[in-house]
């Protein structure tokens, strides 16, 4: 690749925050880009569910207030990409503290609640793991910005030919955001640990077979118990 390493340090193996340059941030920049353009996209064609979500909030929603999100989130995702240095990232960074602080703010309210209305039709149930990516896409946005980083084309121009397996790293990556944010919330809700009340009610079930037995004068050994054998095994002939 050509243009500067990404790392820039007078003493090797000591790196720091100052030693980090656009390079090393632009992949998670641009990719934060990428999906806030594609939520943008799923909420100017099926508005429906992010209406509903910010209802369910106690804020003003409609599909006309979802498509104008979208139309912000658009426009923001073009800024960001075309003019990071200029502002874009800074926008970057405040649409994600945005949806760190309604995801937040779902989460105490409506814990339980089936999306946030990130992805349009797509169910995004709120989550810490949803809030946390916000938040670390958020704080790409503002080192981007920190560090003047170039915009998408001049970024990709300097791979050559190489920007193709790195565009679609970035696809990949996305795809795996995605069903990371979507499939994980739920199979973790799903799923519950036993408790001391279920494993009680198990040893009760048990007890309680077994006294059914003894009063039927079956114990321990019976050959009745046994399959294939019938109860006058063993008598004498």
């Amino acid at each position: 690749m050509r243009g500067r390493s990404v790392f820039d340090s007078a003493s090797a193996g000591r790196y720091g925050p100052k030693d980090v340059t656009p390079d090393t941030i632009a992949p998670l920049f641009f990719l934060a880009t990428s999906l806030l353009l594609v939520s943008g996209v799923l909420k100017l064609v099926r508005p429906r569910a992010t209406a509903q979500a910010l209802l369910d909030a106690g804020l003003p929603g409609s599909r006309a207030v979802a498509r104008g999100l979208g139309a912000g989130e658009c426009a923001a995702a073009a800024f960001a990409a075309a003019a990071p240095a200029r502002g874009g990232a800074l926008a970057l960074a405040l649409v994600y503290f945005a949806f760190a602080g309604f995801v937040g703010s779902v989460l105490r309210t409506h814990p339980t609640a089936a999306s946030c209305g990130c992805a349009g039709s797509k169910a995004v149930p709120p989550s810490l793991l949803h809030l946390g990516l916000d938040v670390v896409a958020a704080a790409a946005g503002l080192t981007y910005l920190a560090k003047h980083g170039p915009s998408v084309g001049v970024w990709f121009a300097r791979f050559g030919w190489g920007s193709v397996p790195v565009l679609a790293g970035l696809v990949l990556a996305g795809w795996l955001v995605i069903v990371v944010v979507t499939e994980v919330p739920p199979a973790w809700r799903a799923w519950t640990p036993p408790t001391d009340d279920q494993a009680a009610s198990h040893a009760d079930s048990h007890l309680v077979a077994e006294d059914a037995l003894s009063i039927a004068g079956i114990g321990p050994g019976h050959p009745s118990l046994w399959p294939g054998v019938g109860a006058d095994a063993g008598a004498p002939g």
